[in-house]
């Protein structure tokens, strides 16, 4: 809760990084953060993810943008690589930054890195929203006062958006059985 007053406090002040820049912010890994296996619980990870994209926010001067059109964004689908487990009071940074948007969806990756290697990745399917419904980035762009490009989404995120088509059409065909 605090993060939140922190940025609602700070969204008004000058942007110090561009759009597409990486905001990278330095976390430890508390006693209360770990689970059973004495390594950084998994929710844990997606509530400093919130974090991190909320401060890339704010310092990209998106935050106020969005809040003064009245929009909000919420996140579709997280696709969450662990590959070295933190362990308690181990330091470590996360690298926030978005990749861009197609017509329906905008693209955040995040990493997770300590001692120079990466611990863990993930990535981030994120839509726009608008007096309840969603809309378009191109749309969100525009109310925002933004009108940017995306630059190419990397060949990974064409890869996950082909695999979350393949899995909303095996569920809907569970549904219909």
């Amino acid at each position: 809760m605090l993060e939140l007053i922190s940025a609602a406090r700070r969204r008004k002040r000058p942007p110090t990084h561009d759009l597409f820049d990486v905001i990278a912010l330095d976390f430890r890994v508390g006693l209360l953060d770990i689970d059973l296996n004495l390594q950084l619980n998994t929710g844990k990870y997606v509530k400093i993810m919130d974090r991190c994209r909320l401060e890339h926010a704010v310092v990209t001067g998106l935050l106020h943008r969005t809040v003064t059109a009245r929009a909000s964004t919420v996140v579709a689908n997280t696709e969450i690589a662990y590959i070295r487990e933190l362990r308690p009071y181990q330091r470590f940074q996360v690298h926030t930054r978005l990749l861009g948007w197609d017509d329906k969806y905008t693209y955040y990756d995040q990493r997770f890195e300590s001692q120079r290697k990466l611990h863990t990745h993930a990535l981030h399917r994120l839509a726009h929203m608008y007096g309840g419904k969603p809309i378009s980035p191109p749309a969100f762009q525009e109310m925002t006062g933004l009108n940017l490009t995306s630059p190419p989404l990397p060949d990974y995120v064409r890869d996950w958006k082909t695999l979350l088509q393949n899995k909303r059409r095996l569920t809907e065909r569970d549904v219909d059985s």
